[in-house]
């Protein structure tokens, strides 16, 4: 629930929707001309081309804020699947309501904005709905097919928050490869479908040790915590510093404190 709701609510969904949904809606309607929408855009003096253009430029521009507003309320609300699809017709909504003003404006007040806004509000929904079905589904999927990377026991789950107490990053434990502290910020560095990747966090290491060693991570040097999973073995070097190489490649040895050698030469 946690992927899926980080997926839905994230950045890559705000961006496909802003797009998605008006050139879908622009395609279908230049293809297919639904629900008598050709009519509605004739009812104006401009062009029927001319109108479409101008619709798709409101639909772009309202599902584009609705999206950036939920974008940046969402560590705030804490949005489930409910409130996913009130916003979803909130944004066709509010795309309806701005259409509606372009309409009546054209019209020269021939016709009542709220009887435009009758209108328009169907019509919109009728289309619209196709391209928000298919989104849905497509980044369900996809967090079906993700939630493996974060685990899929919400007990293995290592929630990090930052130093306001915001959640701002969820991974499973096994994941975690080391954290490394640097000044006022922490490096997670992790596993994702094979490949290395890294999340930084404004956060003290104190402040993430009780869960870090709760969640099987152990510390090996002031600035490290290391996941002994990812131990490939442990090795001294010419200069005499203890490191734990890792069975990741492309990581570098992570120093060994000597207080924690025995410790994690123990795990091992």
């Amino acid at each position: 629930m946690e992927n899926s709701r980080k997926i839905l609510f994230g950045g890559r969904s705000a961006i496909a929707h802003s797009l998605v949904v008006p050139l879908f809606a622009f395609v279908f309607v230049v293809l297919y001309k639904p629900f008598g929408i050709l009519s509605l855009l004739e009812m104006a003096s401009a062009s029927w081309s001319f109108n479409i253009t101008i619709l798709l430029c409101i639909l772009l521009g309202s599902v584009a804020l609705m999206r950036l507003l939920l974008f940046l309320l969402r560590n705030k609300l804490s949005p489930n699947g409910f409130f996913y699809t009130v916003w979803c017709v909130c944004e066709v909504v509010v795309s309806a309501l701005f259409v509606s003003l372009y309409v009546t404006l054209m019209l020269g007040g021939e016709s009542g904005f709220f009887d435009v806004v009758g209108a328009v509000w169907g019509r919109l929904l009728g289309v619209c709905v196709f391209p928000y079905a298919l989104l849905y589904l497509g980044f369900a999927l996809y967090a079906e097919r993700t939630k493996d990377a974060e685990g899929g026991d919400p007990a293995s789950l290592i929630k990090f928050y930052d130093e306001y107490k915001k959640l701002r990053f969820v991974i499973a434990s096994e994941a975690v490869v080391f954290i490394k502290s640097e000044e006022n910020y922490v490096q997670i560095h992790y596993i994702d479908h094979a490949k290395t990747k890294k999340f930084v966090l404004r956060s003290s290491m104190r402040a993430l040790e009780e869960q870090l060693l709760r969640h099987g991570l152990v510390r090996c040097h002031r600035s490290y915590f290391i996941n002994p999973d990812h131990i490939k073995l442990i090795r001294k070097e010419p200069s005499g510093v203890v490191v734990a190489v890792l069975k990741e490649e492309s990581y570098d040895a992570v120093p060994i404190s000597r207080k924690y050698q025995e410790e994690i030469a123990h795990l091992l």
